[in-house]
């Protein structure tokens, strides 16, 4: 369920105070908090499943906007897919990546956009079936720099006010919100690609000389030996139907770990594939990638 809700009369208003999320009793509720990051930052590793749990949709999961001379107005819609009502709680955070491609929570700058961005309303309740429209209104204090500029919206389930509810298993959703600025520098480039039998990955270094984020966007796919019948049809593999005939030789397929790789850094982005186990070199994984733009293709025999 991705989507993109534009509001272009999106009213002005001041920066609404952010509440703070309840904090009940520890003798009376027990929570536990699921922290959604793969939505925010856009990344895809594993097939894992698009679908946030907690029975929340989100739609649109990420946003890239550009930034110009007015303001930039978007929204994002929220549906609760829950049989109860559903109260949130919204703010807005600065953020990069950590060492260990995890996202992480940063101090605000004057170039960062969570200081520029308007959200309404900053705190609800969806009852079941129902949807939620929060808009939000980027309007740079500064002149903005050239290259990327980026923030996170949080979602935070908050815990239910009835003294009859045991425990609670809540979310904290991110969307991401890349803003760029002309020019806009691309330079992403893959220095390594390589399969590490023994893990069960593949390893792929980029460096990233850019002022945006890169990523490698494609997909593995794994053969037994010799069968592998070309980047056209592996391409078709991963757009077969349940229940279609794979070509004689086909193991598994999946899209490659998508995480960003921010401006000025180096980065080791590891995918994990379900390599059988059997002797070496009785399989062979193809990958067929693109680094902004630039056309990758590997078989690994």
């Amino acid at each position: 369920m991705l989507a993109i809700f534009p509001d272009n009369a999106y009213p002005a208003a001041e920066t609404p105070q952010i509440e703070q999320p309840l904090n009940p009793h520890p003798m009376k509720r027990l929570r536990a908090l699921l922290i959604l990051l793969a939505v925010a930052t856009g990344c895809s590793a594993n097939n894992a499943s698009a679908e946030p749990p907690g029975q929340i949709a989100v739609s649109p999961s990420m946003f890239e906007l550009r930034l110009e001379d007015r303001p930039v107005t978007s929204s994002v819609r929220i549906r609760n897919l829950k049989e109860r009502p559903v109260s949130l709680n919204v703010e807005v955070c600065n953020w990069t990546l950590d060492p260990n491609n995890e996202l992480r929570e940063i101090a605000p700058t004057e170039q960062s956009i969570d200081q520029w961005m308007v959200i309404n309303p900053l705190a609800f309740t969806i009852e079941p079936g129902k949807e939620q429209v929060v808009r939000f209104s980027i309007r740079p204090r500064v002149k903005p720099d050239p290259g990327e500029h980026r923030a996170i919206i949080y979602f935070t389930e908050q815990p239910s006010r009835d003294p009859q509810t045991g425990v609670q298993l809540l979310f904290r959703l991110g969307v991401g919100v890349y803003a760029y600025v002309d020019p806009v520098v691309k330079k992403g480039a893959l220095s390594s690609l390589r399969l590490d039998r023994t893990r069960k990955t593949i390893q792929a270094e980029l460096t990233n000389h850019g002022n945006v984020h890169t990523r490698l966007k494609g997909n593995w796919s794994i053969w037994r030996k010799g069968t592998f019948p070309g980047y056209g049809v592996m391409a078709e593999c991963l757009n077969t139907k349940p229940g279609e005939q794979m070509p004689e030789g086909f193991v598994a397929a999946g899209s490659m770990n998508t995480t960003p790789v921010l401006a000025g850094s180096q980065r080791v982005l590891s995918t994990s594939i379900p390599l059988p186990d059997a002797p070496e070199g009785g399989y062979e994984v193809a990958v067929a990638a693109t680094v902004d733009g630039r056309r990758i293709e590997k078989l690994f025999p």
